[in-house]
């Protein structure tokens, strides 16, 4: 990727950051290409509220050139 990335801003709370995110593409911020996948064994299940279905959760670290 030739382009230059958007700086992620610093956000005052995780409802202000969801908020961010459901309205940006994390393309113009995150050279997803240099994603690398990451498996974390030991977390313990993810839980949820009653009558909520199962959260599945994936994660990646990105690694800075």
């Amino acid at each position: 990727m030739n382009e230059q990335l958007k700086s992620v801003p610093v956000f005052a709370n995780e409802a202000e950051e969801r908020v961010f995110w459901e309205s940006h593409d994390s393309a113009e911020y995150v050279n997803w290409d240099d994603a690398v996948v990451v498996v974390f064994p030991n977390l313990p299940p993810a839980t949820a509220e009653e009558g909520e279905a199962g959260v599945v959760m994936a994660a990646s670290i990105v690694v800075a050139d």
